[in-house]
């Protein structure tokens, strides 16, 4: 029996509905991507940043393991000045100025990162907390987070650094511990922000469960912010362990540090001052870098915003 024309008819619009959904959907689908992608496609700004974190590290981690010296090794006679030998010359002891600035980066890069990302993650817990958890839990939080901020962060970390005997490990807890207010703080806004949306609140009407709405959707919406934080962060808290170091309650020696060696060159400048001038530069490019990249995805986000 043949198809009657009617039947045809409709079965070819069927088809043709059918098709036409499928490329809205690619169209939506397409639409997302781009959207997400301009949101997270680096600009110049991010580009330089990770350019020059990326050599610093790469000296940091590479560099000495292709010298012959290391960090503690007298090379050579004090005060050298810069050569084919010693790149940058030797400081007061005789040690590879080069070599020792490598490792110092790798000591004051580390510290700085872990600091911010055990910052991040104990910041935005709190952050949670007080955004989600009533609000006798986020006058309790967020008192002691004003009460922390109203100190400055270098008076604070000396306090606390001088609770405990300078280390490594120290040195890390003190410089989360004082970065962890601001993590805090923008969290617990955005929280408060996007709890409020219908999406949100549909959830918490349905009965599902605190801890899955800040896993599903206000984890997503604060990310982005947590990551432009941790980058500001790192370039604020390479500073601050720059500045324990230098007044002796930082990085103790052997180790070196960026923030020691200007404090042990100090005294050189004037003869010899690629010692604070080598330190000091990459102390500063290190800061730039985090910052350009912090800056580039707060630009980037604003944008797509």
């Amino acid at each position: 029996m043949s198809e009657s024309p009617v039947l045809s008819d409709a079965s070819a619009d069927r088809k043709e509905s059918a098709a036409e959904a499928v490329d809205a959907v690619d169209t939506v689908e397409e639409s997302a991507l781009r959207l997400r992608w301009r949101r997270f496609r680096p600009g110049v700004g991010v580009t330089v940043g990770l350019g020059i974190l990326v050599v610093l590290f790469a000296m940091a981690y590479v560099a000495p393991l292709i010298r012959p010296f290391s960090a503690n090794e007298v090379a050579g006679a004090p005060f050298a000045a810069p050569d084919g030998t010693h790149w940058l010359g030797t400081d007061d002891l005789g040690r590879d100025y080069f070599v020792r600035l490598c490792v110092a980066g790798r000591t004051s890069l580390s510290i700085a990162l872990a600091g911010s990302v055990l910052a991040l993650v104990a910041g935005s817990v709190v952050g949670f907390a007080a955004g989600v958890g009533g609000r006798w839990l986020d006058t309790v939080l967020m008192g002691g987070v004003d009460l922390m901020l109203s100190f400055p962060s270098l008076l604070l970390g000396l306090a606390a650094v001088t609770v405990f005997s300078p280390s490594t490990t120290t040195l890390i807890a003190v410089l989360s511990f004082v970065s962890l207010p601001h993590f805090a703080r923008i969290v617990r806004a955005r929280c408060l922000e996007v709890r409020e949306l219908e999406f949100v609140l549909s959830a918490r009407i349905s009965g599902v469960r605190s801890s899955m709405i800040v896993l599903k959707h206000l984890l997503p919406n604060v990310l982005p912010l947590m990551m432009v934080q941790l980058a500001n962060s790192a370039a604020i808290v390479i500073l601050l362990e720059s500045a324990l170091s230098y007044l002796g309650l930082g990085v103790q020696p052997p180790t070196p540090s960026w923030g020691r060696m200007i404090a042990e060159a100090q005294n050189y400048l004037t003869n010899s001052p690629w010692l604070v001038l080598g330190a000091g530069g990459a102390l500063l490019l290190s800061s730039v870098g985090w910052g350009l990249i912090g800056e580039g995805f707060a630009v980037s986000r604003r944008s797509v915003v």
